[in-house]
């Protein structure tokens, strides 16, 4: 069995590296903007996670994911944005989705849209945690 080999900052092209270090809060190099500086066609994120979405963050990922950071464009022009994005000590990619306990009618599309990301997007780890009544996680690595 092969093992996939993950994408890493150092795989992006220069300029995707820049956004990705900044959006990570790494030292670019380069001075930091001021607010004022940032572009208007850039869009905030002013989502926050949901208690499910925060509590696993913080139990299994120490608090280090990235909530809904990036948007994955599929073919046929739908979109996926994970929960989470995380990066390793070696920089690898990881997308982490969390569903709770309680199945919403959008759980199927959700569950379709991250396994068509898996498979398109083979270069990045993914993981879907289903959490259960008692509190615990049902983990699935792809």
């Amino acid at each position: 069995m092969s093992r996939k080999r993950h994408i890493t900052l150092d795989d992006l092209p220069e300029s995707y590296k820049e956004q990705a270090r900044r959006k990570l809060g790494l030292a670019t190099g380069q001075p930091q903007a001021k607010q004022t500086d940032t572009p208007s066609k850039i869009k905030r994120n002013k989502r926050t996670p949901n208690k499910t979405e925060s509590d696993y963050n913080n139990r299994e990922l120490n608090g280090k994911g990235m909530y809904e950071a990036v948007t994955l464009h599929l073919a046929g022009g739908s979109r996926y944005t994970p929960d989470y994005m995380t990066v390793d000590e070696n920089g690898r990619i990881d997308f982490h989705e969390v569903k709770g306990s309680y199945r919403f009618h959008s759980h199927g599309r959700a569950r379709t849209a991250f396994l068509e990301c898996v498979n398109a997007f083979s270069m990045f780890g993914f993981t879907w945690a289903k959490r259960e009544k008692d509190g615990s996680y049902i983990i699935e690595v792809h």
